[in-house]
């Protein structure tokens, strides 16, 4: 299954982080990472989201790109990890 990873700037409000976790599981996205952090003012929430699904990326985004807390909302391309064996 497709794991995608998104970068998220949102807005310090009640229920705003319910609402992405919700919005990406309502939506078809088993929720693999979340990790949200506040800036100094405590005003803005930076948040990194790793999700897998079938649908498309685009869905997951135009979803969370209505809710009036997100501010910024960017697509993170992942870096294949190299396993190394030793032989």
């Amino acid at each position: 299954m497709p794991q995608f990873n998104l970068h998220l700037v949102a807005r310090n409000t009640p229920g705003c982080l319910e609402r992405i976790l919700n919005t990406s599981r309502v939506r078809g996205f088993e929720i693999m990472n979340f990790s949200a952090k506040l800036d100094r003012n405590e005003r803005y929430y930076q948040i990194d989201l790793a999700v897998n699904s079938q649908r498309s990326q685009q869905s997951l985004i135009m979803q969370l790109a209505k809710q009036y807390d997100i501010r910024e909302l960017t697509p993170v391309k992942m870096k294949r990890m190299i396993r190394s064996v030793a032989i």
